[in-house]
Formats: C-alpha cells, sequence, structure tokens
C-alpha cells in the first residue's frame, strides 16, 4: 500500500466547531468597545490617546483562525446562554449582543490581494475592490468590472459600505462584521504598492493597511477582525502610535481533552450514514475518551493537527475495514513515520526553512516548551516580548496563560521528522527527544522544574562530551564501578537518561503507585528506557525519587549502570540531613536491588547521585567538605543504612554541585523559586535561560 493510500488527507469530516467560550466573549468585548466609542473617530475634537478597537489573531498553522472567523456568529449564538449571558447584563451591553446575533459576517481572504486598476497602486483601492469582489462570491455571483465599481465607490468609506448593504441585501442597521484572513500576506504583497514611507525610509504595510480598516472603522454598524501568520506584536505596536487602531490578540488556546471529546461526538462523516467519527474509530473496548487522550497527547490539541489526523485515522480504519480496538493500537498509529510526515509536512517545511537568526533561539525555545517557561507580549519591544513572535515564525504554538501570558507547545507529532528533517545539534535532540516523551498534559497542568532539568542536560553532555571536564574526572576518582564505565559514551540520546520535568497527579485512585514521570509509567520506564522490566519502585504520596535517570553501556566492554539522580532540600533553609539522604536511598537503591540486580548478571550495576545546593551541618562536617562515594556493605546515618551489594551512593558537597549548575545561573534560579514554583518569566528572565544555553554548548 502506497503512503498515500494508506495515510491520505481528504476532508472526509464534517468537524464541529468546539470550545472558543473565552476568546468569544473577549472578540465580543472588543466589538462592544468600537461601537460604543465610534463617535470618537468621527468627531472633530476626538481624543488623541482613543485607539479604534480591532481583534488581531497572529497565529501560525493550524491555530483555527479561519475556522473562528467563520464560526464566530454561530458561536455568539452557542454561547449567549453561558459566558455572554454575564457580558449581557448591563442594557446597553444586551441591546448590542441581540444585534450581533443577527450580524451578517463577510469573509474575506487577503491572499486574493492584488493591484488593480485604474488605482494601480493605491492599496486601499485593491482593499475596496477586494471586499466587494467577497460579497458578490459570498451570494453566489460573479465580481462586477472593477471600472464600474470604482465610478460607484471609489475609496469612500461611505459608499463602500452601502455597495456592500446593497450586495448582500441589508439593512442598514443591521450589523455586518468583516474578517480579513491571512493578513500576513501584506509581508510579500506590500512592494506592490504606493505605501508611506516613516522618517527612517522604512516601509510598514500593515500601518496602511489598519489604517484603511480605521476609516471603515467610522462607518455605523461597522466591525472587523483580523487574523493571519504575521509578526503580531511588532504590527500591534506600530499600528497603535502610527494608525491610531489598537489590536487585541485573541488567544485560540488549544482544545482540551473534554473538548476534543465533544469535537469527535459531533463530527460526522460528509456522506452517506452521517455516522459520527468516534463510532467509526472506536471499538467496544476502545472508548471516544481514550481516543480524545490519544489525540491530545499527539497533537497536543491543535486544530489544524487535530483535524489531519483524524481524517488520516479514518482513511487508516477504512482501508483496512477494521476499528481501533486499544488505545496502544491507535497510537501505534500515530507513531508511524507515514502518519507523522504527512500530518505535518506544513509544520516541519517552515520550522526546517529558519534562518540563523531564528536558529540561534530555537534551543531556548525548546527549553521554555519543556520545562514550561512562561513569557510576555508586553506592548514594549524587548527580549521577552520579542519571543511572541519569534514562536509564531518558527511554527510554534502559543498556548494562552492570560491575555497577556503564554507557553510553547511543541506538538509530538512532528518532532521525529523535524528532528529527520534538519542539521540539529546534540542540545537540541536531546531537547526534541525529551518533548516527545513526554505526554503533552504534563505541560499544561505540571509545576516548572528548570533546576532538574538544567542538571540533566549538563549531565548527559558531561558524560558523552569529548573534552576533559572535572566532574567525570571527579566520579572516576570517587567510585570504582564509575571508572570502570570507561566514559565518555557514545551517541546519547533521550533515552539515556528519564528526566522528570513535571509532577503531574497520578491519574488512579490509589497513591500507592504514583506516576513519578508524569503519566509514564515505571514499568515501561524500565522496560524500553533502562531495560530492567521487572523493578516497580513505590512512593508515597509527596515523595518523588529519583528525578532522572540515566542507563550508561561502557563503549568497551559489557558493563550496565543505571544511574539515579535526587535532588534534595532545595528549599529547606536547614539543608538536607542524613534522613533525607537515607530516604532517598531506601526508595531507590532498596526496589532495584531486590527486584532486579539481586538475580541479575555481575555486569549490572547501580549508583544514586544526591545533589543539593545545602547540606545539614552534620552531613557536611561527616564529609569533610568533599564529595563521598559510599559502596556496598558501607554503613551511613549512624550505621542506620547499609548499601546494598552492586550498588553505590553519591553526595556531592556543596562546591562540586556547581559543575552541574553555574553559581550565576543557581543564584538566579533560587531568585526566581524563592516565592513560587512555577515563577512569571520575569522573574526567571531570558538572559538566565541563554546563560544556560551558553553553558550547554560550552560541552560540546
Amino acid at each position: 500500500m502506497s503512503l498515500g493510500e494508506k495515510w491520505g488527507v481528504g476532508s472526509l469530516v464534517q468537524f464541529a466547531v468546539v470550545d472558543r467560550e473565552e476568546d468569544v466573549y473577549r472578540v465580543t468585548e472588543q466589538l462592544y468597545d468600537l461601537e460604543s466609542n465610534r463617535h470618537e473617530l468621527r468627531a472633530e475634537t476626538s481624543s488623541p490617546f482613543y485607539r479604534a478597537t480591532v481583534p488581531f489573531a497572529p497565529h501560525l498553522f493550524g491555530s483555527g483562525k479561519t475556522t473562528f472567523c467563520l464560526s464566530y456568529l454561530e458561536l455568539v449564538q452557542r454561547f449567549r446562554e453561558t459566558s455572554l449571558s454575564y457580558f449581557a447584563l448591563d442594557g446597553s451591553r444586551k441591546e448590542f449582543l441581540d444585534k450581533l446575533r443577527e450580524a451578517v459576517l463577510l469573509y474575506v481572504d487577503l491572499t486574493e490581494l492584488k493591484p488593480t486598476d485604474p488605482k494601480e497602486k493605491s492599496l486601499e483601492w485593491a482593499v475596496y475592490y477586494l471586499i466587494v469582489q467577497a460579497a458578490y462570491v459570498s451570494i453566489g455571483e460573479e465580481p462586477k468590472d472593477e471600472e464600474d465599481v470604482y465610478k460607484e465607490c471609489r475609496t469612500r468609506a461611505h459608499k463602500l459600505i452601502k455597495k456592500i448593504r446593497e450586495v448582500l441585501n441589508m439593512r442598514t442597521d443591521q450589523f455586518l462584521l468583516v474578517a480579513f484572513d491571512e493578513v500576513g500576506v501584506l509581508d510579500t504583497r506590500g512592494q506592490y504598492f504606493d505605501l508611506e514611507v516613516n522618517d527612517e525610509g522604512r516601509v510598514r504595510p500593515y500601518n496602511d493597511f489598519f489604517g484603511i480598516v480605521r476609516g471603515l472603522c467610522k462607518q455605523d454598524n461597522v466591525f472587523f477582525i483580523v487574523v493571519g501568520k504575521s509578526k503580531g506584536l511588532s504590527i500591534k505596536n506600530d499600528t497603535a502610535s502610527v494608525s491610531k487602531v489598537l489590536l487585541h490578540f485573541i488567544s485560540l488556546s488549544p482544545l482540551n481533552w473534554s473538548s476534543i471529546v465533544e469535537f469527535l461526538e459531533k463530527s460526522h462523516l460528509k456522506v452517506q450514514t452521517q455516522s459520527r467519527v468516534c463510532d467509526i474509530l472506536c471499538n467496544r473496548s476502545f472508548s471516544v475518551n481514550e481516543l480524545a487522550e490519544a489525540l491530545l497527547e499527539y497533537t497536543g490539541g491543535v486544530p489544524g493537527l487535530l483535524t489531519r489526523a483524524v481524517n488520516m485515522l479514518l482513511n487508516y480504519v477504512q482501508t483496512r475495514g477494521q476499528s481501533f480496538r486499544l488505545k496502544k493500537e491507535c497510537l501505534s498509529c500515530m507513531k508511524e513515520d507515514g502518519f507523522r510526515t504527512v500530518c505535518s509536512q506544513p509544520f516541519v517545511t517552515r520550522i526546517s526553512a529558519l534562518d540563523e537568526d531564528r536558529r540561534s533561539v530555537l534551543d531556548m525555545l525548546l527549553m521554555m516548551a519543556l520545562y514550561h517557561i512562561p513569557f510576555k507580549a508586553d506592548d514594549e519591544l524587548n527580549s521577552e516580548s520579542y519571543l511572541f513572535d519569534v514562536v509564531t515564525e518558527m511554527g510554534f504554538y502559543r498556548y494562552p496563560i492570560d491575555d497577556n501570558t503564554f507557553q510553547v507547545l511543541f506538538p509530538k507529532v512532528f518532532i521525529i521528522n523535524l528532528n529527520n528533517a534538519s542539521s540539529f545539534s546534540l542540545l537540541e535532540k536531546i531537547l526534541l527527544g525529551s518533548l516527545n516523551m513526554e505526554p503533552v498534559d504534563c505541560f499544561f497542568s505540571s509545576k516548572c522544574r528548570v533546576f532538574e532539568g538544567i542538571v540533566a542536560i549538563r549531565l548527559v553532555l558531561m558524560l558523552s562530551s569529548t573534552i576533559r571536564n572535572e566532574f567525570r574526572e571527579l566520579l572516576g576518582r570517587l567510585s570504582a564501578i564509575w571508572k570502570e564505565m570507561e566514559l565518555p559514551i557514545h551517541g546519547p540520546s533521550p533515552l539515556d537518561y528519564m528526566m522528570s520535568v513535571s509532577r503531574g497527579e497520578a491519574r488512579s485512585e490509589s497513591n500507592k503507585k504514583r506516576k513519578t514521570y508524569g503519566n509514564n509509567e515505571w514499568e515501561r520506564i524500565f522496560h524500553a528506557a533502562l531495560c530492567f522490566d521487572r523493578v516497580s519502585i513505590r512512593v508515597e504520596a509527596n515523595s518523588y525519587s529519583p528525578d532522572i535517570m540515566f542507563k550508561l553501556q561502557s563503549p568497551v566492554k559489557l558493563k550496565f549502570l543505571m544511574v539515579g539522580v535526587a535532588f534534595k532540600g532545595r528549599c529547606k533553609s536547614e539543608g538536607i540531613g542524613w534522613s533525607d539522604i537515607i530516604e532517598e536511598a531506601k526508595k531507590f537503591l532498596y526496589p532495584v536491588f531486590n527486584e532486579f540486580l539481586s538475580q541479575a548478571l555481575e555486569c549490572y550495576h547501580c549508583m544514586l547521585i544526591i545533589v543539593s545546593t545545602k547540606l545539614a551541618l552534620n552531613v557536611t562536617s561527616e564529609l569533610g567538605n568533599q564529595s563521598r562515594c559510599y559502596t556496598s556493605g558501607m554503613l551511613i546515618g549512624g550505621n542506620s543504612f547499609e548499601i546494598p551489594p552492586k550498588c553505590e551512593l553519591v553526595i556531592l558537597c556543596e562546591r562540586d554541585v556547581e559543575m552541574l549548575i553555574d553559581r550565576e545561573i543557581l543564584n538566579g534560579l533560587e531568585r526566581a523559586f524563592s516565592t513560587s514554583d512555577n515563577p512569571p518569566f520575569g522573574d526567571l528572565g531570558f538572559n538566565l535561560l541563554r546563560r544556560s544555553r551558553d553553558s550547554f554548548m560550552s560541552l560540546q
């Protein structure tokens, strides 16, 4: 079977429009603001501070821009009894909402924008004529000759709106909502028009375009939504000062699990049976909830990816004549190279074509996605707000936390293809692989653990580096087992270490087997990543162990070492004592030895490394302010714990911890996390992330 036959992406389905309640409320507020202040635009003495209000969605592939525009009025009807009922408590707002529910939507595709006679170089005339064309197309008629339209309308806003109302057979008091789609074409099409040049000699076509929109906003009962792939933040800043238009970002969040369930249950085939897609995809033993979980994990809930994925799954099921029976079967299907390739092609192509300037911040954006670091889109151009546009250009997805704060989401479904399509550094491969291993819901529900993540990457880079480094030499002096491993390791991958970037709640009712690594199960971790498939580590409700795990194999001789790294006492003012260290050792070394090492060959060993930025006084005294390694049979903590056979316990002194994380970076993280487990981005700082990235690159 060919790739096209197996993974066809033709539109088989009539997809339901779901969610978007917050966005609908916000857009409705902005439209109301324009209506209630329209007199400011027309008055000769209008306030110099007033800005015409326009909802603006500068997003990337598959965020749902076009769908949102086309379905906005339908969504207004849907939410009139829920969130919009609160909006309409005020009398004037209720009157506005009643009129909005009777509005006419005119969709204008700016990809059709081109210079037209008789005003060949006038952007204003080209936009006007495009609006008239869209009106005729919407009623199924051929557009009138541009010469005739020009004679009738010219570039007079009131004449244009009158013409549109005539074409669409609208009342003069009826709301007209114009949705401009694909505004990003102005980046390339702007050169075809005579545009205003600023004092610096630069041409900004968006300023001219939104100036045209502002002029149209002076007309009664006319409103606008503008969407498209574009440099949103810079456009917002420019237009606010030049065109006197205030752009409000429409967040367009990815769909969550419950919204995907609704999406699947309400979507149906376009032809013949009208069956729901979930009934076609799901066997009796495979529920729509499980299907939604699988889709969320691999698409991140991004609408464009979601619709492509569902179409491909439908084509696959219909081709083989059998629906999915298990979630595992569905996930395996989505992991196939063909599925990922077809599903992610437009996304990967965009990211792979990045210039060097954008690639220079790719590492940091990947870290932000992995460690859940938010960023703000402020009105002033600075290093933080710059990210808003960079994320769009790279093809990442912005996950809105609030009106002005976002996180980076990198859907799993195209990580592998991106890795194969581009030449990435070892650091980028590690970050991509880590993102690919974590369930997507970990990114939105869990705490940010930047400290552990930075140390994890430093460790794997140190172990694989061909450059001598102090930490590897230190472990070689402390540990006989480590010395026999004859490192560096070759060709490390994300499977060489397991890193907990989240502490999500387990879904099971019992806390007896908490899932340390987000939603990944211990059995799968040991089997797939560590090749130890009979170990079950039980942890208490408020305890996690360890934070990082490595599986190392000597490149010279057959010797395997499982390494666990536990971070302790970062927030304890008194530092960690022997009781804390023994607790970690019991939780990790005992079950690994009892359930695996006691029956394994001599070539398998286990090590636990304790990392703390502050040790208790009694621990420091016993260590003599030096790192120590306790090997099999040795006693620690007043002889209360004996190191099991084939095991070692390494306790790093505070001085040696700085080999893993630079003091400057450590101080910055401690300040950021002093009051919150998930600090605002301003508390963390983009420069701190850049320093971390530079420290990684020094090891490559």
